[in-house]
């Protein structure tokens, strides 16, 4: 792909310095002040300037919310592309990892470059003003059905999405006895027999992001009434769900089950393809006071390089610049965006209100 320099160097620096009239926009930090000036450079040009600033700092410190193998095999792509960065990397489920971040900054420990977050676990983050504005060249390569999750502030840069839908066992559940809608898993025949995470933000927000207020609160009351199976785990219950436990999953991913018919297609497992699917975008976050303010950049760039795209591909997650692993070009998404704190709030009273109260 071909990029006018002029063209996207000044759309970003338009993008990040615009504020309405008479509005003081947000004072820089230090590393902001470097990204808005790399945004007025031609590619090539910053692209050597981030090279040669991250190799004078020489390390990178970095929480990682994909866990196991896939992190250390992503994250390993990204040390070969740069073998004189040492690379420190934590990893831990998104939730945690937006809470460890939120509460280092906010104690005045500025100790990590950036975290990589489900962008409906930002709220907090957010609210506190920890991520940095940084406006990069590279999101211009996000396919256009996934450019909601673009921030207009470029507090984060979208490199993957992960999907929440509706799975069942097929040995316990027929396609045609299958859920249809939403709606279906208050179905009688459903009743004790459907599996949930415990009051998952990203779930709910999805759900709100489909339904609208009345809506989900009449799913989440209907799904409370209809005895779900709550569990913390989103592995150990597709696990469970397989191994017969239970017929139906009304929160999970669906890249556990795909993955495992793939490996052995007698596995019973089938996802509801004809009903929207919750989408949640997932970004890189800059620290705001990063300790490796170029190494972080160079990170969050990389992010969306074909290289990682392609990994994300391989391991079955949703790319943000190739074609889904196995959904289907016209799938039926439900796209999110980071929630505010109150809605967070109004949502988890809900679930508490409706769901957990029957527990």
């Amino acid at each position: 792909m071909i990029v006018n320099r002029r063209g996207w160097a000044g759309a970003l620096l338009a993008l990040f310095l615009a504020a309405p009239a008479g509005a003081a926009g947000p004072t820089l930090t230090p590393g902001e002040q470097l990204y808005a000036q790399l945004a007025k450079l031609p590619a090539a040009e910053r692209q050597r300037r981030l090279e040669d600033g991250a190799r004078r700092e020489g390390d990178f410190v970095f929480i990682e919310t994909w866990r196991g193998t896939s992190a250390r095999e992503h994250m390993g792509l990204f040390q070969k592309r740069y073998p004189w960065l040492k690379v420190e990397m934590s990893d831990m489920g998104s939730q945690d990892a937006a809470e460890r971040f939120t509460a280092e900054e906010t104690a005045g420990r500025h100790l990590t470059d950036g975290v990589s977050l489900s962008i409906d676990d930002m709220a907090a983050l957010l609210k506190n003003d920890l991520a940095a504005r940084y406006p990069t060249p590279v999101t211009a390569a996000i396919l256009p059905q996934y450019r909601h999750f673009i921030d207009p502030q470029n507090r984060w840069t979208p490199w993957y999405w992960s999907e929440h839908g509706i799975s069942y066992n097929t040995n316990l559940v027929t396609a045609n006895d299958a859920p249809k809608s939403w709606f279906d898993l208050c179905a009688p025949r459903f009743k004790g027999t459907v599996s949930y995470d415990p009051g998952e933000t990203r779930f709910l927000v999805g759900l709100y992001t489909m339904l609208g207020d009345a809506g989900v609160q009449k799913l989440l009351k209907c799904i409370g009434e209809n005895k779900p199976i709550i569990q913390r785990g989103h592995d150990q219950r597709m696990q469970l769900m397989l191994a017969g436990d239970h017929a139906v999953q009304g929160d999970n991913y669906l890249f556990q089950g795909v993955a495992a018919k793939r490996d052995k297609p007698a596995t019973p497992f089938a996802y509801v393809a004809t009903i929207p699917i919750l989408a949640y975008g997932d970004g890189v976050v800059i620290n705001r006071n990063a300790p490796h303010p170029y190494a972080a950049a160079l990170y969050a760039d990389w992010a969306v390089s074909p290289e990682s795209q392609a990994y994300v591909v391989h391991i079955l997650r949703g790319p943000v610049t190739q074609k889904h692993p196995y959904f289907a070009d016209d799938v039926k998404l439900v796209t999110t965006t980071a929630p505010s704190p109150e809605l967070v709030q109004k949502l988890q009273g809900y679930w508490s209100a409706y769901v957990a109260k029957n527990q």
